[in-house]
């Protein structure tokens, strides 16, 4: 691929912004994450992050509708250039799925499915792992999914008449055997294994990317947050981002966990009994993607009440400046987790976040932005 298709491959399926306006989910549902499977929806209402049910609802992904968007292939055992094991097209626009390093330079490696460069899923050399991931209005109707199989099975069958063969990564001192495909969302899809060893069932059921509009009890999946089932249990990072004391005394602290659960945020505020805690999960980027702005309001729907911001930042940001709403700014704290940096802080009511400002480490500006979520996400690509 190259430099200018990968370029207009990002602006086809980032944009400069995409807004998100989830329902709101309580705290402890973010923290919750059952050993040896992964259930997650992003934005279900009551609270509902967990996926009841894993169901196969695509079909492998046809070009003009005459040919697969991963045709049969030659069999390949070694990864293409920057962990590539997939690649192709779907209705006209190239993907890539590969396995990268998602941590900033100069930290810890951190190893990621990632699709066209961005939207990872944090990942183990587990075989038996998978997911699937939507991008929503950047390419609707389709999906993307990955299997790591064990090192005897060389691919699976799609459908029952594509093969799709294994292809081995090596990334971050391990090494991965997967498989990867795109889909069509209008069709149901079937993987089987010819032959699986012990233990492996011939059909290997793939985790859902819904494609139903939101309603009064739910929401379809964040766009580039991946689904994932039968992963390893895995102990994820969590640390406090900032905290502090808002005007009135009660004490606060936004929070990152980083894990196979995916990159959750939560805003807690010391209170009288009943007060509102807020959390919610986004989308994985990688050091050189889009950023994700998230706003965590307390008072959500209501608009009262102090809003909790926290945005995973690129490695040359040293400072992000927020300008509110009666022309104060604030300075935001920035934090390393897992070798990913962020920056995080609060607007108190009633006053809004107007405008954020990107510094590098001399104090220069990098980037900023007027266009900010009251709750929920964009994504900003400084």
């Amino acid at each position: 691929m190259t430099a200018t298709e990968d370029r207009e491959l990002r602006r086809a399926m980032h944009g400069t912004l995409q807004s998100v306006q989830p329902p709101p989910v309580p705290l402890e549902t973010i923290i919750r994450r059952g050993k040896g499977i992964r259930r997650r929806r992003a934005g279900a209402a009551a609270g509902a992050l967990g996926l009841a049910g894993v169901i196969a609802v695509a079909s492998l992904a046809l070009s003009g509708g005459q040919q697969p968007a991963v045709p049969p292939a030659a069999p390949a055992i070694t990864a293409g250039p920057d962990g590539v094991f997939a690649s192709g097209t779907a209705d006209g626009h190239p993907w890539r799925l590969a396995v990268q390093n998602i941590a900033d330079p100069g930290y810890p490696c951190l190893p990621g499915i990632t699709i066209n460069g961005t939207d990872a899923d944090w990942v183990y050399p587990d075989p038996g792992s998978k997911g699937a991931v939507g991008l929503g209005p950047a390419l609707p109707g389709f999906g993307f999914g990955f299997i790591q199989l064990p090192a005897d099975i060389n691919g699976v069958t799609v459908n029952g008449r594509h093969h799709v063969p294994a292809v081995t990564v090596a990334a971050c001192g391990d090494r991965y055997h997967l498989v990867g495909f795109a889909y069509s969302l209008a069709e149901p899809l079937q993987v089987s294994v010819t032959n699986p060893p012990l233990g492996w069932s011939r059909v290997i059921t793939m985790p859902v990317v819904s494609t139903q509009p939101p309603g009064p009890t739910t929401s379809p999946e964040t766009p580039g947050l991946w689904m994932n089932t039968d992963s390893a249990s895995r102990e994820a990072v969590s640390q406090t981002l900032a905290s502090g004391t808002r005007p009135g005394g009660q004490g606060w602290n936004i929070k990152v966990q980083l894990g196979t659960g995916g990159e959750c945020y939560e805003f807690d505020a010391a209170g009288p009994p009943g007060s509102a805690q807020m959390g919610y999960c986004g989308p994985v980027s990688t050091p050189d993607g889009p950023e994700t702005i998230m706003a965590l309001p307390l008072g959500f729907p209501s608009g009262t009440g102090a809003t909790g911001y926290a945005v995973q930042v690129s490695p040359r940001t040293a400072r992000v400046k927020a300008v509110l709403s009666d022309g104060s700014s604030v300075l935001a704290t920035m934090q390393v987790v897992n070798g990913r940096k962020y920056a995080a802080f609060i607007v108190p009511d009633p006053l809004r976040l107007s405008r954020l400002i990107w510094l590098d480490a001399r104090g220069r500006v990098i980037a900023t932005t007027t266009a900010l979520p009251q709750y929920g996400y964009v994504q900003f690509h400084p």
